[in-house]
């Protein structure tokens, strides 16, 4: 067991090799270099999340299975190589640049379909095989190592987006595509020698509507996942994906202040440091307090965070001999608070999903769960990159502020609003496990 949980630890470092790209700097980046529109990067965005929805045909093929290692293992690896695409398509189409940004949109969304045939899977494996009793601390821990591939590996690659990307040239992003999918293949041979505890027996001849309506009755599973989908919406309106910042702000700091792409990679390397000096302390108060008392403290503290954004203005400030726009040092500072409160959430949505599921057809339910969830992320990630689109084009943002910070706004009235009542209803609902 001690065994299995130190590789999945080890795995997962490997895997923050590969996720500091689609989630860090490098794709939007990337996008905003081959001139996507900002409902491209909505709609990129939103095919990650949408594409949980495949969760629920792998997990009702899974449980006819003896294992679930294998399946997840051959799609997930096919996945991760084709993050590989943005390296070689400008060498296979030097002279279809127009056609990049569809290329890459196609080939990662079928990317993200692929890995989601095998989320469901993962997470009923974890779920098995983490001992509810430690789980709390045992994903804080996880988070806290994890953290640290996700530093190193967004400092590397914004390093070489810098040095190796001028003018119209994109060879800085296909050297990081490469380097992130070959750890992600890392990541998958890692875990594959994590031990997978026996599956428990489901009743796969039940009518497919029987065991699609399953998990409902389960108390707290549809309260729970309603409140993950607000959740979820509110954090990809911001272009917030697993908890670290990506897609819209990053390209704010670019096109709005001019900063670099080693700068605009700073806020994510704060998140991540955040994330890892915060999750010492969130295992020991999940395990103490409860994963919804400490979810539901979140979710009002991290839009207060997000407001950070509406204090940002013009001016530079100069360190170690080198000039950097003071947009990049405020957010950086407040990405130390986000990251840490927004993966504090994710971690609780873990743990729930623990509690809240039924142990038979858990495989199933996780699917439902996290699809679900998706949908709203995708909603959120289209809805903003549209209306960031919109806002832009026609000066309507409020009081002439940036068309950012109008979505920052949103996400604070979503998270209040909604989110918050959701989380007290669940309180009142008895969970299925500990």
């Amino acid at each position: 067991m001690e065994r299995s949980l130190r590789l999945n630890i080890a795995a997962g470092f490997f895997g923050m090799l590969w996720i500091c790209a689609p989630l860090g700097a490098p794709l939007p980046l990337l996008m905003q270099a081959v001139h996507a529109s900002s409902t491209q990067l909505g709609l990129l965005s939103a095919a990650w999340q949408a594409a949980m929805l495949a969760q629920i045909p792998a997990a009702l093929l899974s449980e006819r299975m003896q294992r679930r290692k294998p399946m997840w293992a051959a799609v997930t690896i096919l996945h991760r190589i084709l993050w590989m695409t943005p390296a070689f398509v400008p060498w296979l189409m030097p002279d279809k640049r127009e056609l990049w940004p569809v290329v890459f949109i196609a080939a990662l969304s079928l990317s993200s379909l692929l890995a989601n045939c095998g989320t469901a899977s993962w997470l009923s494996w974890m779920a098995d095989l983490v001992p509810a009793e430690t789980a709390g601390r045992f994903w804080a821990v996880r988070q806290r190592v994890i953290s640290v591939g996700l530093v190193l590996g967004t400092a590397a690659y914004g390093w070489l987006m810098d040095h190796y990307t001028e003018g119209d040239s994109v060879l800085g992003f296909q050297w990081v595509f490469a380097i992130c999918g070959f750890f992600g293949i890392v990541d998958i041979v890692v875990h594959c020698f994590v031990r997978e505890p026996a599956f428990r027996p489901v009743e796969v001849r039940l009518p497919l509507a029987r065991r699609l309506a399953a998990p409902f009755e389960t108390p707290g599973f549809l309260p729970l996942t309603v409140l993950m989908a607000f959740w979820t919406a509110a954090q990809s309106l911001v272009g917030y994906t697993l908890a670290m910042p990506g897609f819209f702000s990053m390209v704010h700091l670019r096109q709005a202040f001019g900063a670099t792409y080693s700068e605009a990679s700073l806020i994510f390397i704060a998140a991540a440091a955040g994330a890892a000096l915060f999750s010492g302390r969130l295992g020991p108060w999940m395990d103490r307090a409860g994963a919804l008392a400490v979810l539901t403290r979140l979710v009002v503290l991290t839009p207060l965070s997000m407001m950070a954004w509406w204090l940002v203005g013009p001016g530079e400030y100069e360190l170690f001999g080198r000039t950097f726009p003071s947009a990049v040092l405020w957010m950086s500072l407040a990405a130390v608070v986000q990251g840490a409160l927004c993966t504090g959430a994710l971690l609780c949505q873990f743990r729930l999903t623990q509690m809240y599921m039924p142990a038979t057809g858990r495989t199933v339910a996780m699917a439902l769960h996290w699809s679900l969830a998706g949908i709203g992320g995708a909603v959120g990630a289209v809805g903003g990159g549209w209306l960031k689109d919109v806002l832009e084009q026609s000066g309507a943002a409020l009081g002439g502020r940036y068309a950012f910070d109008v979505l920052v706004l949103l996400q604070v009235v979503l998270s209040w609003g909604f989110v918050l009542p959701l989380c007290k209803r669940l309180a009142k609902m008895p969970a299925s496990s500990a």
